[in-house]
């Protein structure tokens, strides 16, 4: 690949600072940054033949037309999708092409005793959504398991997989072990069984050659902005017979062929699935990714990460206190490494990493199972591209260093209000109470907090007792322990105003970058609060 340093050159933002500390961008599996050809391209569109498509017979409509329909062209070659532009729908995101695949397919065709099949590391995006589309439809959904060394249990799958799916729904790559799925005998499982197979490209087209045409994808869904493109552009690929075959899930303009009073008919694919004005500039700024992706080369893109990912996975396994999730070291992988620093909650630990200018991801990536599968609330996920460098790991690498230090250090800086460093130093109503009238589990939150709230409540009403145990960030913590000194003895009712009763208690100042770890255990105690009074019986008591 070309050298970094030089690629770097087409990136203005990695120049900037962040606090003074040179910027580290190591969240790329959330977005990639867009080189200055790309974001140019709206420019020149705007400047030079800003025009609705398909809609004018003037010369700039014309011209945004020509340049609109060429996108759709260059990103199915990007594919390797020799149908064209009718096998590349343009969407928002991925997520949209999911959905899309779903409403238009699945819940048209699916019924009681058909199933779908994903996996255990699936993405919300696509568990989520054949989650609802098997609700909708009386279908049934099943999990291919994930092994203890990230790959897929493939015996499993070929059990789960029967004459009965209708649709099998698989992550090329995983957004948190970095696993690279073999797609192509997943592909031949399905159809052996005559389901068909949804690939969500999302971590793979933007760092790896794919052919959809070479994997006997049905289907395939990714994002521009993992690729070096804009936001708010993504694409769906699908064999040209099954988007024929599909209805739309949104209607107006653009979509349709003849319309009258008494009904319509549908344009040919891909526009009878781009309803109104879509996304022009984006769709164009897409093309010129892949065309700068392309003259770096998608093997050398591919190569270059595994080479980083390997090198940071070397560089973390020298330190004993950090646990490194996913396939092996020495195996290829996609581009990133998720991990996590002994007694150090992952949005602590990003929030030291945020202070040296080094942007990672903390959570549980949209993939709450996983996490779950895992056994850990969430993970500290670094992410690299076409610009990143070993000296980047390095500097990574260097800032894990007295981590748990650092974090009390930051609870006890200004940025903090004194009562959050007060209540995560010497946390009030800590762990289970004897007797519970319900119990909450929190890990409902999207943040990758987790934990237990347990109430007693006494004969009029009020909260008798009220514990908790959390395995979460000092925030998420601190809020825990605010909020259940402020609840005991006030009644039930009270806990729905949870949020406020910690605004109230830190004037409102929360700490940077911390909002939704103040909200979560605050909505968790007020949804328990909510669930009992609704109900008037205890509220989802665990009993594993």
């Amino acid at each position: 690949m070309a050298d970094p340093a030089r690629i770097r050159d087409d990136f203005p933002i990695l120049d900037r600072e962040v606090d003074g500390e040179p910027l580290v961008y190591l969240d790329n599996a959330a977005t990639t940054q867009t080189p200055t050809r790309v974001y140019d391209v709206f420019r020149e569109y705007y400047e030079e033949y800003n025009a609705n498509v398909h809609r004018g017979i003037h010369g700039l409509s014309h011209e945004a037309s020509v340049a609109y329909e060429e996108a759709h062209e260059r990103i199915a070659e990007f594919v390797g999708a020799s149908g064209g532009l009718e096998e590349i729908v343009f969407t928002k995101n991925a997520t949209e092409a999911m959905n899309l695949v779903a409403y238009g397919f699945g819940i048209e065709e699916f019924g009681p005793g058909d199933n779908v099949v994903v996996t255990e590391m699936e993405h919300h995006a696509s568990l989520v959504t054949w989650q609802q589309v098997a609700r909708r439809t009386g279908a049934e959904i099943r999990y291919v398991r994930v092994e203890e060394d990230g790959h897929l249990d493939m015996e499993h799958a070929a059990e789960v997989i029967d004459d009965d799916t209708r649709m099998l729904s698989v992550a090329h790559v995983s957004n948190v072990l970095g696993t690279i799925n073999p797609v192509s005998d997943l592909a031949d499982l399905a159809h052996d069984h005559g389901a068909l197979l949804f690939l969500d490209g999302a971590q793979s087209v933007p760092n790896r050659p794919v052919d959809v045409e070479a994997l006997d994808a049905d289907f395939l869904a990714f994002s521009g902005h993992k690729m070096a493109g804009p936001t708010g552009i993504g694409a769906l690929y699908g064999k040209r017979h099954l988007l024929e075959r599909m209805e739309p899930f949104l209607y107006g303009g653009e979509m349709i062929r003849h319309v009258t009073f008494e009904g319509s008919t549908w344009n040919r694919p891909p526009w009878k699935f781009e309803a109104g004005t879509p996304p022009i500039a984006e769709g164009i700024a897409l093309a010129a990714a892949a065309d700068y992706l392309d003259e770096i080369g998608m093997e050398r893109v591919a190569a270059h990460e595994n080479d980083l990912a390997q090198y940071a996975m070397d560089r973390l396994s020298e330190r004993d206190d950090v646990t490194v999730y996913g396939v092996p070291r020495g195996e290829e992988r996609s581009g990133l490494v998720s991990f996590n620093v002994d007694g150090v909650h992952g949005h602590d630990l990003s929030s030291i990493l945020n202070d040296r200018g080094i942007a990672v991801r903390a959570g549980d990536h949209c993939t709450q199972p996983l996490h779950d599968r895992l056994d850990i609330p969430g993970s500290v996920r670094a992410s690299f591209y076409v610009y990143n460098t070993e000296r980047e790991v390095d500097t990574l690498i260097d800032a894990l260093e007295n981590a748990r230090e650092r974090r009390d250090e930051l609870v006890a800086s200004d940025r903090f209000h004194d009562r959050f460093a007060d209540h995560y130093r010497s946390p009030r109503n800590a762990g289970a109470i004897a007797d519970p009238t319900f119990t909450k589990h929190s890990a409902e939150t999207s943040c990758g907090d987790d934990g237990e709230f347990y109430v007693e409540l006494g004969e009029d009403g009020t909260v008798a007792e009220i514990g908790f145990e959390s395995e979460s960030c000092a925030v998420s913590t601190a809020v825990a322990s605010m909020v259940s000194e402020a609840l005991t003895g006030e009644p039930i009712g009270r806990a729905l105003e949870a949020e406020t009763i910690v605004e109230e208690l830190v004037d409102g100042r929360y700490p940077d970058l911390r909002r939704e770890c103040v909200r979560g255990p605050a909505e968790v105690i007020a949804e328990a609060a909510r669930e009992h009074l609704e109900e008037g019986e205890p509220a989802a008591v665990r009993t594993d």
